[in-house]
């Protein structure tokens, strides 16, 4: 058995209503599913006794998707402050864009936080790639990616 491909990526989110404002509204990503979950099933796959969730399923069209998922059952524990990037547990999800540097000061003029101005990639197998990294509603990264032309 071989993995053939990635279905989605998932985040857990305090707000899908929030978080939607951000990736369907101001990223432009389309709204593919949303519903709610609870069950048997789902306690059993999450391992979480009386789980319930809304599931909201964003795409572009491609095969790929991003999960946000809202737990509406069990309550969220606090983590204890944010992660950085090199704490293990740490992620980002990585967004291609075709033009970084107007998504970046149209979503900066929208008040979206940046660690910095976009950057090329300078060496190795991206190089000449464009990249920079913003925060979510949730304060996880988001990598915006400009491939060259």
């Amino acid at each position: 058995m071989s993995v053939v491909g990635v279905h989605h990526t998932s985040r857990s989110v305090a707000d899908v209503d929030r978080s939607l404002a951000f990736y369907r509204d101001l990223l432009g990503l389309e709204v593919l599913l949303d519903t709610e979950m609870a069950g048997e099933m789902l306690e059993r796959e999450v391992a979480l006794e009386g789980a319930r969730l809304r599931l909201v399923e964003l795409g572009t069209g491609g095969e790929t998707m991003l999960e946000l998922l809202q737990y509406h059952e069990p309550e969220s524990r606090e983590t204890g402050g944010e992660l950085r990037q090199c704490d293990v547990g740490a992620h980002h999800v990585a967004l291609t864009v075709d033009d970084i540097q107007s998504e970046y000061e149209r979503l900066r003029e929208a008040g979206v936080e940046f660690t910095c101005p976009p950057q090329e990639v300078d060496a190795g197998y991206f190089a000449g790639h464009r990249t920079v990294y913003c925060f979510d509603p949730d304060r996880m990264i988001v990598e915006l990616w400009q491939v060259p032309r």
